[in-house]
């Protein structure tokens, strides 16, 4: 990974939450990590929620967050959270990962997301934004030795992973080969 890991929304910190290991989400973010203002807002709207409380030591990992500075970001966030809106959405849907693309393109950050949400992941591989999701980061954090593969394997049961749309982690010998394969996950729509 080169540059800044960046949280253009909650559900990674979510996840982690989750299955209560925000210790190793601050393995991997390793101080070289940020996040937008609204995603921080949301962060610790979602910390009060009942089994995510763990989201409250996200400020202490991701920092002060970053805010829009320029008049070229609050553009490009507007513009962004357009393409990224479907109708119906309510007014502030696809602000952070807007407000993130925002920053991240016009300060030339060489940020890669990390977001399990497909909108902002699409978005980003339609910009060349590097892209991590909870499984990737699992992932990196068994092959640092920082996680067993069987613990990452009911990490992905609780999160219910094995019903997502990835061929990798619907079967706990598919996961495992994954693991071991320098190859991202195969996104099945």
């Amino acid at each position: 990974m080169s540059g800044p890991l960046f949280l253009p929304d909650n559900t990674v910190l979510v996840n982690f939450a989750r299955i209560g290991r925000m210790d190793l989400l601050e393995l991997v973010a390793a101080g070289r990590s940020t996040w937008c203002y609204t995603v921080a807002q949301e962060c610790a709207k979602s910390s009060r929620v009942t089994g995510l409380e763990q989201l409250s030591r996200a400020p202490q990992i991701f920092g002060e967050p970053l805010m829009l500075e320029t008049t070229s970001e609050y553009r490009d966030t507007q513009a962004f959270r357009a393409q990224l809106s479907k109708p119906g959405d309510r007014a502030s849907a696809n602000l952070g990962e807007a407000e993130s693309l925002a920053i991240i393109t016009n300060r030339g950050l060489g940020a890669t997301f990390v977001t399990d949400d497909n909108g902002a992941l699409g978005f980003a591989i339609t910009h060349s934004i590097k892209h991590l999701t909870t499984w990737d980061l699992l992932k990196l954090l068994v092959r640092a030795k920082k996680l067993g593969r069987e613990d990452a394997w009911d990490y992905v049961v609780v999160l219910k992973g094995h019903h997502r749309r990835y061929m990798e982690l619907r079967a706990q010998t598919s996961f495992f080969a994954w693991l071991e394969s320098p190859l991202g996950l195969r996104y099945i729509p």
